[in-house]
């Protein structure tokens, strides 16, 4: 009870787990929610073994609102939450070997709008705390045609809900970060066996170094992270190309309070 505890919504997947093992080595408790099937029962085991820190799975629908209601319900009771990182837009799954939100029984509007709800009910205990810390993972956008029609949506109104986040709490203790941690080297060998080939000047990361990047970052108190210095030159110097990604928050009817 009242012992700080950092959340990752969508800890299933490569990236997800690099993100706990960097929070676990700074010793920090972990709540892990897995957005799928995929059981993190024996990784939290390990972790909590490893760093002797507190761990604890939890499996959460979020096309069901009663089950978000509930566990935020539960953590607002139980727990300090000093970072929530929400990294359930894309990640991959080295067990399944495939995308993490193909393994979702929904489909990615209904994960954003979760995702969202999650959020705003923890908010509030968050605004409390002298210190706590807000993070998003979200896909490096360089061409459109990268992702899929609903990924490209799911992205654009995650990069608007943050940024919404970040205006709404500037004068508060939480700080808002956002990730673009370009390509994964991993999800790149996997997407080039299958005939999907990305620009070969985009420096491909592992997990481990992007998890260490992001968390550094989010404590330093940074927006925007963009790990390796390669991939942040591209990033400002494609900036026409991502033009999509940033002006649909404009078109978004997008409150703080997503709709169910």
């Amino acid at each position: 009870m009242n012992t700080p505890y950092t959340i990752i919504l969508g800890a299933e997947g490569e990236l997800g787990k690099a993100l706990a093992r960097e929070v676990a080595r700074k010793g920090c408790n972990l709540l892990l929610i897995s957005t799928t099937f995929i059981d993190l029962q024996r990784f939290a085991i390990g972790l909590q073994l490893k760093h002797e820190v507190q761990v604890q799975a939890i499996k959460l629908d979020l096309s069901n609102q009663e089950d978000i209601q509930r566990l935020t319900g539960r953590i607002r009771d139980q727990y300090e939450l000093r970072a929530l990182i929400n990294n359930i837009t894309c990640d991959w799954s080295t067990g399944e070997n495939k995308c993490v939100s193909e393994l979702a029984m929904d489909d990615f509007q209904t994960r954003f709008r979760g995702a969202a709800l999650f959020t705003m009910n923890l908010l509030p205990q968050m605004k409390e705390l002298s210190s706590s810390f807000i993070q998003h993972i979200i896909p490096f956008p360089f061409r459109r045609e990268h992702f899929s029609t609903e990924l490209q949506h799911s992205v654009a109104r995650m990069y608007a809900f943050t940024k919404e986040l970040e205006e709404q709490l500037k004068n508060s203790g939480v700080s808002v970060s956002m990730v673009h941690p370009a390509p994964i080297k991993s999800i790149i060998q996997k997407m080039e066996n299958i005939g999907r080939i990305f620009e070969e000047d985009l420096q491909t990361l592992a997990p481990g170094f992007i998890a260490m990047k992001a968390i550094n970052g989010m404590l330093r108190g940074d927006h925007l992270i963009i790990p390796g210095l390669r991939n942040k030159i591209q990033f400002y110097l494609n900036r026409h190309a991502t033009s999509w990604f940033r002006k649909a928050e404009e078109s978004l009817d997008s409150g703080l309070q997503p709709s169910m």
